[in-house]
């Protein structure tokens, strides 16, 4: 017979070049993609809660192009194609586009319209439309406070 000698070890993975190294930079706000942002209205206390799974500035720039083309509805089917830019054409309002804030990113686009839910279904934005908005199953209810509560909103960084 012949005894192989073998050597075992024993590791976490985890060591201190690991823990003090970041790989990955983050992207600038306006970059950020998965996102759910808040924008508000400069002319009175309505804000809108959105989500994007692309980085939010090309959203900003869709809902802005809408509000300068006065182009909030989609003249086939009669939708409105942003609550913004509807809100602003049909009140008179400003839109601050450059106050812009991204209230909470998420790691997948499949958790978009729940986080979007909880922001609208607790944080009560008035520019938002009701009728569009994702539904989720009220089983989520008991938890959505605690999702909101989670949000932290950074700015955008966002210039129009």
């Amino acid at each position: 017979k012949q005894w192989y000698q073998r050597r075992v070890a024993i590791t976490t993975g985890i060591t201190l070049q690991n823990l003090l190294t970041k790989t990955k930079t983050t992207p600038p706000p306006h970059l950020t993609p998965n996102a759910i942002y808040e924008t508000p209205c400069k002319d009175c206390n309505g804000f809108y809660d959105g989500q994007t799974y692309r980085p939010v500035t090309k959203r900003m720039e869709e809902h802005e192009r809408c509000y300068r083309l006065n182009n909030a509805t989609d003249e086939d089917t009669g939708n409105i194609k942003s609550a913004l830019a509807h809100h602003g054409r049909t009140s008179g309002h400003n839109i601050d586009w450059n106050e812009t804030s991204i209230l909470t990113s998420t790691r997948t686009r499949a958790h978009l319209d729940l986080t979007e839910h909880a922001a609208i279904q607790v944080r009560k934005p008035t520019i938002n439309r009701v009728d569009r908005a994702p539904k989720c199953s009220q089983l989520w209810d008991p938890i959505l406070p605690k999702i909101a509560a989670s949000f932290k909103p950074r700015p955008a960084g966002m210039t129009f």
